[in-house]
This record gives C-alpha cells, structure tokens and sequence, in this order.
C-alpha cells in the first residue's frame, strides 16, 4: 500500500514539473532580430537582398523592409520592421486573412500565437504561405511548394 502511495506522488510530482516547464516555455518571449541582421543573414546564404522601404514611404509606420530573392530568382522572403508591436499586429493580421481567403479544398495550416509571437502557416493550391510576427518586426512568404522546406530551414534558422 505504502509503495503504490509513494509511486502516485512521485508521478503526481513529475506532473507537475512537466507542466511547469512546458507552461514557462509558451510564454517565454522570442528574440526578434533586426533588419540589418536579416541582411547580413541572408547575404551570406547567397541571397540577393534589396532594400525596398523606398516603396512604402507614404507610411510613416514602416522603419525598413528587405526583400531576399532566392540565387535563380524563383522566390522570396520579405523582412518588415515596423513602427511597433501594434502596427505589427495588424499587419500580421491582414496578411493572415488574405492567405485564409486563398485557402483552397485541401490544404494544411498552422496557427501559434504567444507572448510577443505569432506565426500562420498554409500549403494551398501548390504554395506554400508564411506570416510570422514577433515584437515589431513580421517575415513574410508565399512561394511555390517546390521551396517549402527550404523556406522552413530558413525561418528557424532566424527564429520565426
């Protein structure tokens, strides 16, 4: 009796410290990186990356944006740093609506919202679309499903 009392409360305890850890985990806050990270990060993968604020320069709200097109000019990622977490938000927010419009009968898609982050993923009608957010900065994706997992590799090993 005393033995199968003990093993509960072990297993009561380890539990609890899963939970625990797990629960620190989703609301630890991710590390956004900055635009000249993205650059120099992706100028060294072989990207061809162009500063394009210069085209959104009748809003006040976007501080940068880089576009990293691919060595054959098959695709891209672009990078927006914008004026804060709010303006980031809704930017998100939008880009996730027009991908959820484009969804198509079958397709696969994610969603993760937490602290300071948020990502939306979706594989429809041959592509393959990412937004993610974390503080103020947002990546943006939509290539062919041909680049999935390359774009994959790439956004972990930036962090979003």
């Amino acid at each position: 009796m005393k033995k199968s009392v003990i093993i509960a409360i072990i297993a009561v305890v380890i539990l609890v410290v899963i939970g625990g850890v797990i629960f620190v985990n989703l609301n630890k806050e991710k590390a956004s990186i900055t635009a000249s990270s993205f650059y120099t990060t992706m100028s060294q993968k072989g990207y061809s990356v162009q500063d394009s604020t210069s085209q959104y320069s009748e809003y006040d709200y976007v501080k940068q944006v880089y576009i990293a097109v691919s060595k054959d000019y098959s695709y891209q990622i672009e990078f927006y740093e914008l004026l804060d977490d709010s303006y980031a938000t809704s930017f998100y927010n939008n880009n996730k609506s027009i991908f959820e419009s484009s969804k198509g009968n079958a397709s696969a898609e994610t969603s993760v919202g937490l602290k300071n982050y948020s990502k939306y993923t979706l594989s429809s009608n041959g592509q393959y679309m990412v937004v993610s957010k974390i503080n103020n900065t947002v990546i943006y994706v939509k290539v062919d499903d041909d680049y999935k997992n390359t774009v994959k590799d790439i956004l972990e090993e930036l962090g979003y």
